[in-house]
């Protein structure tokens, strides 16, 4: 079991790695990446930073054109991702501040629903950071030709992603080039232009950044819901100069 300082140390360089991956410090990203992995091994099982940890390092073999390594190592955090969603079920939920205190009481009251409804909305948000993995082992599959799997794997990542984030979501805009990309390649007008559709609309009304809404948002305690966000927003999705 992990202590604190190692917890509050993950989360420090998967933030980190993420800024420094975005920037095409590559190298940089992956020691980063690499040194958290470790420190995740010892997180309990189920926690959702040791499934997000297993997608980070597994972009090194993305980035090495290693896609044999990346399917193995994807599918192996896709697993984790799911153990992760169990996790919510038992994940300590703190109250939330109220402006109305009628609505206090009413938590007060009801605390195991309020809870439950809490943890229904995390299990969305962690399988919109799953989703991220998903269109990652796409990429990887898609270089190993296995197009009708990539391809299912593409749609059910969008569709994550934007139940969890929302359309106008950046990784939403870049799933969804990806896409119509792929449409184009197969010469299906129709569903580019779908595709193409969502990315102007997105465009215009672009959603904050995942990296500095966790910047800006962190809980200031080591708390299971800092756990969760940690993982989720701390997740990354591989880069277009890695694959196109």
């Amino acid at each position: 079991m992990a202590d604190v300082s190692t917890e509050w140390e993950w989360d420090a360089l998967s933030a980190a790695a993420l800024g420094a991956y975005r920037a095409a410090r590559r190298e940089e990203a992956v020691h980063l990446w690499r040194r958290a992995g470790q420190l995740a091994q010892d997180f309990p099982a189920g926690d959702p930073r040791r499934a997000a940890s297993e997608n980070n390092s597994a972009l090194a073999f993305l980035i090495e054109q290693d896609h044999d390594g990346a399917v193995t190592a994807l599918s192996s955090a896709l697993s984790s991702w799911s153990a992760a969603l169990e996790w919510t079920r038992g994940m300590a939920v703190a109250a939330v501040a109220r402006s109305s205190l009628y609505h206090q009481r009413m938590e007060q009251r009801h605390v195991q629903a309020y809870g439950d409804v809490r943890r229904s909305r995390h299990r969305e948000f962690l399988a919109g950071a799953a989703a991220l993995t998903r269109f990652n082992l796409a990429i990887a599959r898609l270089f190993r030709d296995e197009d009708e799997t990539a391809d299912c794997l593409l749609a059910a990542a969008l569709a994550e992603r934007e139940q969890a984030f929302g359309p106008n979501n950046a990784e939403v805009v870049e799933m969804a080039r990806v896409l119509s990309g792929r449409a184009d390649a197969a010469e299906d007008d129709d569903r580019m232009a779908a595709y193409d559709a969502k990315i102007e609309a997105a465009v215009k009304n672009q959603a904050s950044d995942v990296l500095d809404t966790w910047r800006r948002e962190q809980p200031l305690e080591m708390t299971d819901t800092r756990r969760l966000l940690a993982a989720g927003y701390l997740t990354a999705i591989v880069h277009e100069r890695d694959f196109m």
